[in-house]
């Protein structure tokens, strides 16, 4: 079994390397910090990608869309100390195949990795009380790029050149997103945005 462990706390990967042999004892574990180290290492031949969200170069939500575009058949857990439901629903709805975050123990951690193994979806249990999230499955892949670049701040020509669109089509865009996320403006769009996408 081979898993590529993400996250730029050398402590919580080591810490996280020996929760890991429980499962099994050679499993073979490949390390990055960021991003980049992240991409440097995927392939074909890894088992199952473990990574934080607020690693560098990370932009939430949207890196997970990107990764899984580029590896269907790879599952990603995403570990991370960002408990907002908005966030987790939006990374399980871009194709994580489990979200765990840092508060839990290192057993139920181990119960995630084994489920995502196993090929079932993991997630944490909605407290009781949680605020509702935002369905984020009402969003397409576009409108997660979308919402990325709002939450970035970049201008509608910016996000033109970027998604290769006409200027007049992301007004468009941006209008839509503005009534799906319930909001007035731009500046409250981004917000909403970051929450989303957990930057």
């Amino acid at each position: 079994m081979k898993i590529l462990l993400a996250d730029d706390h050398g402590l919580f990967r080591d810490s996280m390397a020996v929760w890991l042999k429980q499962l099994d004892n050679n499993v073979d574990i490949e390390f990055a910090s960021d991003w980049a180290g992240l991409n440097e290492q995927l392939n074909n031949t890894l088992d199952l990608v473990m990574l934080d969200l607020g690693m560098p170069g990370m932009f939430g939500a949207t890196s997970i869309c990107e990764l899984v575009k580029r590896f269907p058949a790879l599952p990603v857990l995403v570990v991370s100390a960002n408990e907002d439901q908005h966030t987790i629903d939006a990374c399980l709805t871009c194709g994580a195949a489990g979200y765990i975050t840092k508060a839990s123990d290192g057993q139920e951690i181990l119960k995630a990795v084994a489920n995502v193994l196993d090929g079932d979806l993991y997630q944490p249990q909605i407290s009781a009380g949680s605020e509702m999230p935002l369905s984020t499955e009402k969003f397409s892949r576009k409108q997660f790029e979308l919402l990325a670049c709002l939450a970035k701040g970049d201008s509608n020509k910016t996000i033109a050149e970027n998604m290769h669109l006409a200027e007049g089509t992301i007004k468009q865009y941006v209008s839509q997103l503005l009534t799906i996320l319930e909001v007035d403006n731009r500046t409250q769009a981004g917000n909403k945005a970051r929450k989303i996408l957990g930057f």
